[in-house]
């Protein structure tokens, strides 16, 4: 071998070592995924998500009272039932009773319920339909009581109440105001239903 070829052999020997020499720092730079010391910024983390707020229930004491204004009375509308409510889903179908009467001292004049009606519009459903002359001056009240349908995949139910009241303008005179009350409950679920969860087999 020549001295020329000699020296260009050794100088790509050094070359190629400066080379190598410069890769290094760049690889301890570099972090791999997986690897201790990495900092991949893709790494996919777990979510964490809050739970929904829970259906209002208005009977998840298994009772609730409303008072209402009407004309000069307070209505008083008293909503219980003897189930669990912790246990109803969407196809339960409990039974809740109803209360009316008027708060505090009778007044000078008759008060008569004349119609009291309970449906739950989302289901197209009427769930009674009472009509009379009923005494509602104390120490009288008016009560009566329904099945709440099941409202698949529903959270809640909210039954509407539509009271019609007579008042006595004066004591004996047979003379009668009239006033439509509303008001509603709602129902929500906290149990699950049979079979949900579960996926369809075949």
């Amino acid at each position: 071998m020549t001295g020329v070829n000699r020296r260009a052999s050794r100088a790509g020997r050094i070359i190629g070592i400066a080379a190598a020499a410069a890769l290094i720092p760049g690889l301890q730079a570099c972090s791999v995924p997986g690897f201790p010391g990495s900092s991949d910024s893709s790494e996919s983390r777990a979510e964490t998500r809050e739970p929904g707020p829970a259906a209002e229930n208005e009977l998840a004491e298994g009772s609730t009272s409303h008072r209402l204004g009407a004309a000069s009375h307070t209505l008083v509308l008293d909503y219980w039932t003897n189930e669990d409510p912790a246990g109803w889903t969407s196809e339960s179908s409990p039974i809740i009773n109803v209360s009316v009467k008027i708060d505090g001292a009778p007044g000078p004049g008759a008060v008569r319920v004349t119609r009291f009606n309970a449906r739950v519009d989302a289901l197209g459903m009427e769930l009674t339909n009472d009509q009379g002359s009923f005494a509602l001056e104390p120490p009288y009240a008016y009560t009566s009581g329904f099945a709440l349908p099941a409202n698949p995949s529903a959270a809640s139910t909210t039954v509407l109440f539509t009271i019609d009241l007579l008042t006595e303008t004066e004591p004996g005179s047979g003379v009668f105001t009239r006033q439509t009350v509303l008001d509603t409950l709602t129902v929500g679920y906290s149990g699950e239903a049979p079979g949900a969860g579960t996926e369809p087999e075949g």
